[in-house]
């Protein structure tokens, strides 16, 4: 039997891309899926498109926010596996299958994502990201995130050990929310396998800026008291630590011709 997989999607004003999401998971196909709609009191026409499907699991309410909508959804669900995909993004055909079946051979990772396409306001192909395997020194240092969320899915028990989005974060909930579960010791895992259509456009919160300074955040207070101990060194040892990230994960894209695989698999 596949395991259900509970799929989230936080969504406020987004009734313009809401229906295209919500027929992409239709088209996986899969005979175990869960997925529920976080709506933030949206004042366009997301109720009522949601009212037109009556297989969702969905609520309409205020909340705090991105972070607060995650956490309610993942209360909700009861899958084993979990899946963030936004309003404005789409899972591509088969996705569901190729991460029940990755699951089911590695029962030691908690997490794994793949490769996502993105595309602009009206669904065109822009470029393809294919992603580094999985390096706890990048990940702990690059100033940006190796696990694109879209793409990312993983098990519930995570969130068993009294793991949540943290609702202060306005854009780095997710980078901050992978570096605590890794801190804990669950395991992350790549697939060369393109999971995601990426929708980028002005309204979106990456759009918005302001990633990179909680990323900044995030590192510094994960960072300890042995580096912080290194005083007015730390920004230079940091810096140095930061570009050894870069060298590495630009050499490993490099070798591996990332830069220019377009292909599905």
């Amino acid at each position: 039997m596949p395991s259900r997989i509970s799929v989230i999607t936080p969504t406020r004003n987004m009734g313009h891309f809401l229906e295209p999401c919500i027929l992409s998971n239709m088209a996986q196909f899969y005979p175990d899926l869960e997925h529920i709609v976080v709506d933030g009191a949206s004042t366009d026409n997301s109720v009522e498109i949601l009212r037109r499907y009556p297989h969702l699991r969905w609520v309409s309410e205020p909340d705090k926010g991105l972070s607060d909508g995650l956490n309610k959804g993942i209360r909700m669900a009861t899958g084993d596996i979990i899946g963030w995909c936004n309003a404005d993004d789409l899972y591509l055909p088969g996705t569901l299958i190729v991460v029940n079946e990755f699951f089911e051979a590695h029962p030691d990772i908690d997490l794994v994502y793949g490769d996502y396409r993105e595309t602009d306001e009206f669904g065109r192909s822009i470029r393809v990201f294919r992603e580094m395997h999985f390096s706890p020194f990048v990940f702990r240092w690059l100033k940006v995130n190796i696990i694109p969320t879209s793409s990312a899915f993983w098990r519930r028990r995570i969130h068993d050990n009294d793991l949540w989005y943290e609702d202060k974060m306005r854009y780095a909930m997710d980078y901050d929310f992978l570096r605590r579960a890794f801190a804990q010791g669950y395991k992350y895992q790549h697939v060369s396998i393109l999971f995601t259509d990426f929708r980028r456009h002005g309204g979106s919160l990456t759009a918005a800026g302001g990633q990179l300074r909680e990323h900044e955040m995030i590192v510094r207070r994960d960072a300890g008291a042995f580096w912080r101990s290194f005083g007015p060194a730390f920004p230079l040892i940091r810096w140095i630590f930061k570009q050894s990230a870069r060298a590495l994960r630009i050499g490993e894209k490099c070798l591996r011709g990332l830069y220019f695989d377009n292909s599905r698999k």
